[in-house]
């Protein structure tokens, strides 16, 4: 970048840091300690655009529109590294030694937080009829002897709660 782009990308930096560091401290209010992270990755912005394209035609939109956008990142970031820390180490858990056993293990971990979300999900009797179909590894017509009803009953209220995960899923972006 040269002297006369670097100078007019501290001018504007200049103008509108305050604000920005204002509205980025707001949104930001939860994680504090990435708003200058934030700031940087919005002034590094600035300048690649400046030595880039030369100055934003209206800098005051680009500039509140990159910070956003940076914002937004920054969330990711953070709730990717947050869901991988208390994904498994807010549990205790004894593996065994076994390679097989680990697997084995790892498996049971995550079919449990499955488990939990699902019957935050589902009524009783819906989750009593995965539960047996999917982690009992139970047959249709052994679900239907142990709810005492037709082995069609199970297939077709299976295949409708089937339907509604499928729902919940789809409407949702954060599911897990």
């Amino acid at each position: 970048m040269n002297i006369e782009k670097q100078k007019k990308c501290e001018e504007l930096w200049n103008q509108f840091e305050p604000q920005l560091r204002t509205v980025c401290r707001v949104k930001l209010r939860s994680h504090p300690d990435n708003i200058d992270d934030v700031i940087s990755d919005v002034f590094t912005a600035l300048c690649e655009k400046v030595n880039k394209d030369g100055l934003p035609e209206k800098p005051k939109a680009w500039l509140y529109g990159t910070l956003n956008n940076k914002i937004n990142l920054k969330y990711r970031e953070i709730y990717k590294i947050e869901e991988k820390e208390t994904s498994l180490s807010c549990k205790e858990y004894e593996l065994p030694y076994e390679v097989d056993f680990i697997n084995k293990k790892i498996d049971d971990i995550y079919n449990d937080e499955i488990k939990c979300k699902l019957k935050e999900l589902l009524s009783e009797d819906e989750y009593k009829i995965i539960y047996a179909i999917h982690f009992q590894k139970l047959k249709m017509k052994e679900v239907a002897t142990i709810f005492n009803t037709t082995e069609s009953a199970v297939k077709q209220k299976h295949y409708r709660i089937c339907n509604k995960l499928r729902k919940i899923i789809k409407n949702s972006k954060n599911f897990m």
